[in-house]
């Protein structure tokens, strides 16, 4: 019974937007519970000796602040090493904390103290942790256990609320906000709808995806063959004339053209729907 109870205990501890790492005077905020699960085995009595029998509350209770003492231990490291590292969470993100697996206890684990791995800092997915129990009477060291936790930054981003096909234009109710990790996802990632909104889709994306930046682009400006507007821009000059696009462009897109001599050009698509090409040496 108690194995089962102790199974279905959580170790989840949330860190949220409210922390200021690296920053004096920040603290952290109040573990939650919930997810990966932590168990012990029950005592073992010497051969031949039979004891009253122990309260099930009273395990339970025992399990109950060891568990507490461990999850306390776990994250005031975490907030310290962080702070060594000149760590600071990103604006609108939040740390998340938690074993991704069960954790077994060792046995008879009184009094433990939880240490770092050398060389191991979070955030990252693995970041272990050595637990050591006081030794029993007349040994030397007590049982030990290495547990990995995972250090989580988590921060909204645009995900897709529905399957969106190549070329479809982004409206709001194709969007929606979800959790993911920074770690994963990278720096391509969109924090506000309104970035994706009237853009278009170049490759498909499938319901619940993350919408990259690199995965849309602005609705077409210029279509090929039709004649536009070039400025060369030189030192101290600029000069503007008509060329026929050769292909379909954006805006800050590079386009190929053709001019009235038959000469290819390129240049960048900007704002006004002009064509600049800018003959300028950067040296």
């Amino acid at each position: 019974m108690v194995a089962r109870w102790a199974s279905g205990l959580a170790l989840i501890v949330s860190f949220y937007s409210a922390l200021a790492w690296g920053q004096t005077g920040a603290s952290p905020a109040e573990p939650a519970t919930s997810g990966a699960s932590v168990s012990a085995p029950p005592p073992v009595q010497p051969a031949g000796q039979v004891s009253a029998p122990t309260s099930v509350p009273a395990l339970e209770s025992s399990l109950q602040a060891i568990t507490a003492l461990i999850v306390s231990q776990i994250r005031g490291l975490v907030d310290r090493q962080l702070r060594e590292n000149n760590f600071v969470l990103p604006a609108g993100a939040r740390l998340e904390v938690s074993f991704p697996g069960t954790l077994m206890l060792p046995q008879r684990c009184s009094q433990p103290v939880v240490e770092p791995v050398m060389g191991r800092k979070p955030p990252g997915s693995a970041v272990p942790y050595v637990i050591r129990c006081a030794p029993a009477p007349g040994a030397l060291q007590g049982p030990s256990q290495t547990v990995s936790v995972r250090v989580t930054v988590l921060k909204n981003v645009v995900v897709a609320a529905r399957a969106l096909s190549n070329n479809s234009i982004i409206e709001a109710g194709d969007l929606a906000m979800a959790e993911a990790d920074i770690a994963a996802v990278g720096n391509d990632t969109l924090t506000n709808p309104a970035d994706a909104i009237g853009r278009t889709a170049i490759r498909n994306l499938s319901a619940g995806s993350i919408v990259p930046r690199s995965a849309l682009r602005l609705p077409m400006a210029i279509r090929s063959g039709e004649t536009v507007r070039i400025e060369i821009v030189g030192v101290g000059f600029t000069v503007s004339s008509e060329a026929t696009a050769m292909q379909n462009g954006a805006t800050g897109d590079t386009i190929r053209l053709r001019n009235s001599e038959g000469q290819t050009l390129s240049g960048r698509l900007d704002p006004r729907g002009v064509v600049v090409i800018d003959i300028r040496r950067s040296d």
